[in-house]
């Protein structure tokens, strides 16, 4: 049996603990050897469940470990990671890939020059419910696909705060934030962008970016696509939620938590749905699948032990930026971000 991969986690925070549900599910192939965070008692307290040690340095362990899972605030992702991958350490890294696409670029190149694993993480496309989705359009049984509309409905006054509110550290707003788990899965299933607008606002005083932003997208494949997007909703009611249309039939697909997310975190239990739509619509898929990390997980382990290059790797997490970032300029031109609340 190959031994298994050492695991240490960097940054343990709320989402530390979807990275730790998902690694538990994988105790066959990892060892979680240590977990690091600035705060000692938040390192202390993920490395108890993990049973591994705490660090206040993740430099300190290193040496321990071969690959490394950073959960950091957006604007550390760039020094952090170069840190890991020139330790020749592989990296699983929560997206997006940095707040530059010239961090990016440095980010890739040490990746490359180490030959090591550098995986963002976007979660969606590899999610069970998602690849069925994906399927259905690509059957033909429903035609051409030529629109996807996606829409992810958020009330999160508890999560914006400190870093998440400042622009300088979290690299814009909902848009650049959040937005490209959407625009991830589009990619994948629509092929490279022509063009992308995008206009924003700002529903409340609480971040310097804006809080919702919708987009219209054409892809070179001649389907368009939509997205909108609010952390401020006052009644949320699809989490996420992506319809594909196509020429004789509308696929929708929806992830709704049926407990509170935020207080759940991986506990929390979840609906979802694919439907196809219609006069009598047709239910082509009915699970309890929520925010499950454990098929990208599987991935980034399955790439170290392969060598193949991830789905979401570094340059396609670096295209996604460049988009976002060419899309503001746009709207800034257009005068069409609104930060109507601040």
């Amino acid at each position: 049996m190959a031994s298994k991969h050492r695991i240490g986690i960097i940054g343990c925070g709320w989402f530390a603990d979807f990275h730790l549900n998902a690694l538990r599910q994988l105790d066959d192939r990892v060892d979680i050897v240590w977990a690091a965070d600035v705060d000692e008692a938040r390192a202390e307290r993920v490395a108890k469940i993990a049973q591994a040690r705490a660090l206040t340095d993740y430099a300190d362990g290193l040496a321990d470990v071969d690959a490394v899972h950073i959960l950091l605030p957006h604007h550390l992702h760039h020094p952090v990671t170069l840190a890991c991958l020139e330790a020749g350490k592989h990296v699983l890294l929560e997206k997006p890939i940095a707040i530059s696409v010239a961090e990016a670029d440095e980010m890739i190149a040490a990746a490359d020059a180490q030959n090591r694993t550098l995986m963002i993480a976007y979660p969606h496309r590899y999610r069970p419910c998602m690849q069925i989705f994906r399927e259905h359009i690509e059957s033909g049984d429903y035609g051409r696909l030529f629109m996807l509309d996606a829409q992810m409905d958020e009330q999160l006054p508890d999560y914006i705060g400190g870093w998440i509110a400042n622009k300088s550290t979290l690299g814009g707003g909902v848009f650049f934030s959040a937005s490209p788990h959407m625009l991830d899965v589009m990619l994948w299933i629509s092929g490279d962008v022509r063009s992308m607008q995008m206009v924003g606002t700002r529903a409340s005083d609480m971040m310097e970016g804006e809080d919702t932003a919708a987009s219209i997208i054409a892809f070179e494949s001649g389907v368009i696509g939509v997205t909108r997007h609010t952390w401020a909703s006052p009644a949320p009611a699809m989490w996420y939620t992506m319809t594909a249309t196509c020429e004789r039939g509308r696929i929708t697909l929806t992830t709704n938590p049926v407990g509170n997310l935020v207080n759940d975190g991986p506990r929390c239990l979840w609906e979802t749905r694919i439907v196809l739509e219609g006069p009598t619509p047709e239910v082509l898929l009915e699970s309890d699948e929520g925010l499950d990390l454990k098929p990208e997980v599987e991935h980034f382990l399955d790439c170290i032990e392969s060598g193949v290059t991830p789905q979401t790797d570094g340059r396609s997490a670096r295209r996604l930026i460049e988009l976002v970032y060419g899309a503001y300029a746009d709207a800034e031109a257009r005068g069409a971000l609104g930060m109507g609340a601040k």
